[in-house]
């Protein structure tokens, strides 16, 4: 247990989640103005403690406040205006299409109404967003929400979690902070949904546990993500390709679910592809351990430096580290082979391998073999041909062209998962669609019996024809 993260007794968890049941049953249908004010304390909770929440988080991951600005505050700011912006009309019920003749006076509508209560639980690399975007979208939809956050970084976990209680209405809202243990409790609870962020590992315990009381969920949980760098580059954009691939390997140190975790190169491009990206890591990311962000314990560091010790490629910039500060060099692998060290599993750290191919086909056949459907697909190229060869064969929750990660941040796009990557998605509109349901509203009135009469037994062939 943490001496900063005040764990919830487990003794409390089951009376807390059956509290947020209760409330929901009291009051199902909450309203758009009710939601809204919700929505604006959220916003501002976050606004008037946007200082505090960067340097917390810059006491537990090291993390520049730059790049907690960038990566975070400003998305999730995009996120809750957006949502306020557009609830009224997201909540309206919709008509139904094409409808049959025969049901045009019942009226057929998709209503959106709330799932229930709703567990989410947060990872620590993006603490702010991955979090509070999902909970913007239940708060949207109208349900109660138990809100488990990350052990692993005390100090920003114990902050937002006092920030949020104090903001939000304890009648929709619950913390819940812990260990293994806790999330092992809470999972014993029912919910009506539940969104996870993080290893694939833990995402099969939750679906599993999830399946045991139907309790829908939604997964997101990385994977390698690829970038293609096509021959059709022109060697003009080589370091605007360099460092748009820089940025989406090495910010965060690495531990972003859809960073980059390997480059396939064209073996026209390979040579000069190494030398501009050696040149743009120095230029860009020339950090040490005091103004890098910190891989997030021990052990995360002795598994990427594993990784690095045990690859067979060349280690052409980087390498070093130091275990006590948790910081690992901007690492740059060359002559990677599809069965290195490096391609055994995603990294989630500063190390970026670089694989030279000839052959698309059989590189595409090789990104099939390790991982086939990553959380994202990058693809450098300005030849269409290339990026249909590449995208129609290789299934992602994202594909991004000339450039990568950008899509995590907008609220205008669903992000998600497919395959081992997970699945379900959120942001914008995608976060209130997957915490309501659509639920078929119609009315039919008494007078419309005459035309029904068909159904009522016995049932004759005319019966079945004038039904078609």
């Amino acid at each position: 247990m943490s001496n900063v993260l005040e764990y919830t007794p487990v003794d409390d968890i089951p009376s807390i989640v059956t509290s947020l049941h209760k409330s929901f049953r009291a009051n199902p249908n909450r309203s758009l103005e009710y939601r809204l004010n919700q929505l604006r304390n959220l916003y501002y909770a976050i606004k008037d403690n946007e200082e505090l929440l960067v340097r917390v988080l810059k006491k537990d991951l090291n993390r520049p406040e730059g790049d907690t600005q960038l990566l975070e505050i400003t998305p999730l700011y995009i996120e809750i205006l957006t949502t306020i912006n557009n609830l009224s009309k997201w909540m309206k019920p919709t008509s139904a299409k094409n409808v049959d003749l025969l049901y045009y006076f019942t009226s057929p509508k998709i209503a959106k109404i709330p799932l229930g209560t709703v567990l989410i639980i947060g990872p620590f690399n993006f603490p702010y967003l991955t979090t509070l975007a999902p909970l913007v979208g239940s708060i949207a939809a109208g349900n109660t929400t138990v809100f488990k956050q990350s052990e692993q970084i005390p100090y920003t976990s114990q902050t937002l979690g006092t920030i949020l209680t104090d903001a939000l209405d304890p009648k929709i809202f619950q913390i819940v902070q812990g260990g293994i243990e806790e999330t092992t409790v809470l999972l014993n609870q029912k919910f009506d949904k539940i969104i996870y962020t993080g290893s694939g590992k833990v995402g099969r315990i939750i679906a599993s546990k999830a399946a045991e009381t139907l309790t829908p969920t939604i997964l997101e949980l990385g994977g390698k993500s690829p970038a293609f760098v096509t021959p059709s580059v022109q060697p003009k954009d080589l370091k605007t390709v360099c460092k748009r691939i820089a940025f989406t390997r090495f910010a965060n140190a690495g531990q972003i679910c859809v960073s980059t975790d390997y480059c396939i190169v064209h073996d026209s491009l390979y040579d000069e592809f190494v030398d501009m990206m050696k040149l743009v890591i120095k230029e860009l990311y020339d950090v040490d351990e005091t103004n890098s962000t910190k891989l997030v314990n021990k052990n995360a560091w002795d598994r990427v430096m594993n990784i690095i010790r045990n690859t067979k490629s060349d280690v052409v910039l980087g390498g070093d580290g130091d275990r006590e500060a948790r910081f690992i060099q901007p690492t740059l692998l060359t002559n990677v082979s599809f069965d290195d060290a490096s391609m055994k599993e995603e990294i989630f750290g500063p190390v970026l391998p670089v694989i030279k191919y000839s052959d698309l086909q059989h590189s595409i056949d090789n990104v099939l073999d390790i991982a086939d459907t990553p959380l994202a697909l990058y693809i450098y190229s300005k030849s269409s041909k290339e990026i249909e060869t590449i995208s129609s064969q290789i299934r992602s929750g994202a594909l991004v062209v000339n450039d990568g990660v950008i899509h995590g941040g907008l609220a205008c796009v669903p992000f998600g998962g497919v395959g081992e990557s997970g699945y379900g998605s959120y942001h914008g509109k995608w976060s209130f669609d997957a915490f309501s349901h659509e639920r078929a509203v119609l009315k039919n009135p008494f007078w419309t019996d005459i035309l029904f009469e068909s159904k009522y037994p016995p049932i004759t062939k005319m019966d079945l024809k004038l039904n078609l």
